[in-house]
């Protein structure tokens, strides 16, 4: 469980990084919605993010 916790955990710090660095180089802006591919544990992902201010 612990080690579930600690991927989730640094899949949402790296998403962090790779959002704010779409919105400095300006690719991605405030309110534009995103598609994530994740892969957790044996299963595949997709997430589709609305961008906050």
């Amino acid at each position: 469980m612990m080690q579930a916790e600690s991927t989730n955990a640094t899949n949402e710090s790296v998403l962090k990084v790779a959002l704010d660095h779409g919105k400095a180089s300006g690719v991605i802006k405030s309110h534009d919605r995103v598609v994530i591919c994740q892969k957790v544990g044996d299963a595949s992902v997709v997430k589709i993010i609305e961008l906050e201010d």
